[in-house]
């Protein structure tokens, strides 16, 4: 039986139209599960690729803070890889978005950047102190003395013009850590203005130094405004890491 024409255009209308509904629900499906995608396929993309996150070469970053921070991101199933950055360069490539997170920077330093957030809780607590070599003297008056030479890590200033200290002594700046302690320890330099977490006091003993304290600062880790929306996740896996980390220095 033969179907007339107007009928036969009907009916090829209707495949057409129940092929195309299939697609659109086939779409629809992919752009759904696209939207809950877990952290780490929001965070990595879509080549799975591991977030890079900038360290300062200090000795206790390496050791202990870079795991805390691994930690954190595993338990949202992200994989990392670590990048060492200096101090004030690492900061612009953390702004610029050439990294995505540092591992841990004074809180303050936040201030002076927009394109990166701060994760509480805060990590630890910190200070920029000043730390004196070979029996020199080691008093707050020596950072008024512009007759004395006092190595520094950059953004040292940033660190301590809160606090409303006027520093006047010869101050030479570099941007590693361990450049700032090669220097010392080789006799180039009695004075250095330094970062810490308190956690070196023996090192101190080590090196014959003594030190005293500048001005204390809260130590926390920074991402880049491109994952705002891992901030509460990050906030959270950053507190449950934070916890097993003080329950085991509790217990030893």
């Amino acid at each position: 039986m033969k179907i007339p024409l107007l009928t036969s255009t009907l009916y090829i209308f209707i495949l057409i139209h129940k092929k195309f509904m299939q697609i659109l629900k086939l779409l629809s499906t992919a752009l759904f599960f696209s939207f809950i995608c877990s952290a780490d396929c929001l965070a990595n993309g879509a080549d799975d690729s591991p977030m890079l996150i900038g360290y300062i070469g200090h000795p206790r970053v390496v050791s202990h803070y870079n795991d805390i921070i691994a930690r954190t991101y595993s338990k949202l199933g992200i994989s990392v890889e670590f990048i060492e950055v200096g101090g004030e360069r690492g900061l612009r490539l953390l702004d610029e978005g050439v990294t995505d997170a540092d591992t841990i920077r004074y809180e303050l330093a936040a201030n002076d950047f927009s394109n990166f957030f701060v994760v509480h809780p805060v990590i630890a607590k910190g200070a920029t102190i000043l730390l004196c070599m070979r029996d020199s003297p080691c008093v707050a008056n020596i950072l008024s003395n512009p007759k004395i030479a006092i190595a520094a890590t950059t953004r040292f200033n940033v660190n301590t013009d809160h606090c409303g200290l006027v520093i006047t002594a010869d101050i030479r700046e570099y941007d590693r850590f361990d450049q700032v302690v090669n220097l010392l320890v080789s006799g180039r330099y009695d004075y250095a203005l330094l970062p810490t977490d308190f956690s070196d006091e023996a090192t101190f003993k080590n090196l014959g130094a003594q030190h005293l304290v500048i001005v204390e600062h809260d130590i926390v880790h920074v991402v880049n405004n491109k994952y705002l929306h891992l901030q509460e996740d990050l906030s959270e896996a950053l507190s449950a890491v934070l916890k097993e980390v003080n329950a085991i220095t509790t217990r030893n």
